[in-house]
């Protein structure tokens, strides 16, 4: 309801200051300089060259604060282990509305339909007497740079996906089953992720009601998938025959959404200084594919010590791992790591951007050590 009062205040708001600076210039200003101005070459070029300098340096400033990354860091190794299982309130947040849907539950219904034999409507009532599976997983976006803080995990609460489909009854033909959401957001999964015992349409986040920003009343769980199939505040689901493109689908990015392995430096922080012995921590994920081991560089990727893993919450959720380092001498150090999913795959070495299908590239930082 806010999206056509918005679009009409800022029409408006456009048209007003478009008006003023016309007016300002083609009235006031002109009426105080009749004569108006005759600029010699070296002006007009002094001033160009003034004004280029300073739309660019605007553009740089706005950039840097735009894209600048924000790093997954914890203060400590021990705080680490204490937030091996995200708070609510830290839990990573990515949306694609300004304003997100604020839903009334007792006028939310879920609506389970397509391709079945037997449509239905259920409303949040219902989801919640449902409540009978609970999973630990990990989420993480597909925008998510390299050493990226959009990652975290919780525990989540509600009803396997593939018992409600079932008493919708498939049909054979279906192979895709998409969610449509309350902010008008779709995306689809094949129907084999769907009927998959882990995927959940969650209800409760950690223990308690699913917080509004993540999805209240319902979401999507969807592990071994990147983020943006873990649909909120979802309203239908519809079982269709042939791929589905959902949102940002339809905007050029994956459709497979597969995570890759990645390992992130998330203790100390970046640039910290630090004694010559030092406690180096950090996660590593790959889905649901799971972690067999992590490798640790201090001098910049030439030679690689393994790092020590600690036991995972569940077969879908990051591991933490650790390195006790004693520096050889005081200085900067190059911290580089590196992760080896369950199969024993390595992390891809070769960076790449998240557009279309998540960032690769080996995390590094750089420690100061002082004697």
């Amino acid at each position: 309801a806010a999206g056509p009062w918005a679009a009409a205040f800022s029409q408006l708001l456009g048209s007003w200051l478009s008006a003023a600076i016309l007016d300002s210039i083609l009235v006031d200003f002109a009426g105080r300089h009749p004569a108006g101005f005759s600029l010699s070459r070296r002006q007009f070029l002094g001033t160009l060259a003034f004004a280029t300098a300073g739309l660019v340096l605007a553009v740089y400033g706005l950039s840097s604060i735009v894209t600048r990354t924000g790093r997954l860091v914890f203060a400590s190794v021990a705080e680490m282990f204490r937030k091996e299982v995200t708070p609510n309130e830290e839990f990573y947040v990515v949306t694609k509305n300004v304003i997100d849907p604020d839903v009334d539950a007792s006028a939310w219904r879920l609506d389970i339909d397509g391709l079945v034999s037997t449509p239905m409507t259920l409303t949040y009532a219902n989801l919640v007497d449902r409540i009978g599976a609970e999973e630990i997983v990990t989420f993480e976006c597909v925008s998510n740079e390299i050493g990226g803080n959009l990652i975290s995990t919780a525990q989540w609460s509600g009803i396997r996906l593939v018992d409600l489909l079932a008493v919708a009854g498939p049909d054979p033909e279906a192979d895709w089953v998409a969610f449509t959401c309350s902010d008008g957001y779709t995306v689809g999964i094949p129907r084999g992720r769907a009927e998959h015992p882990a995927t959940l349409l969650a209800v409760e986040m950690n223990g308690v009601t699913l917080p509004s920003k993540h999805g209240f009343p319902a979401r999507v769980v969807v592990p071994g998938l990147y983020g943006m199939f873990d649909a909120k505040w979802v309203t239908r689901i519809t079982l269709v025959r042939g791929e589905f493109l959902g949102f940002w689908q339809q905007k050029g990015w994956t459709n497979g959404g597969t995570i890759r392995t990645t390992a992130i430096i998330a203790s100390p922080p970046p640039d910290a200084v630090v004694g010559r012995v030092v406690e180096i921590g950090g996660v590593a994920f790959a889905g649901d594919r799971g972690i067999s081991r992590v490798e640790v560089s201090t001098d910049g990727g030439t030679t690689w010590s393994g790092a020590t893993l600690s036991p995972p919450r569940s077969a879908l959720t990051w591991v933490l791992w650790t390195l006790p380092w004693t520096a050889p001498r005081s200085g900067a150090f190059r911290i580089v790591a590196r992760a080896y999913d369950g199969l024993g795959n390595a992390q891809d070495p070769s960076p790449a951007s998240p557009y279309p299908a998540g960032a690769s590239g080996y995390d590094s930082i750089v420690l100061y050590v002082s004697e």
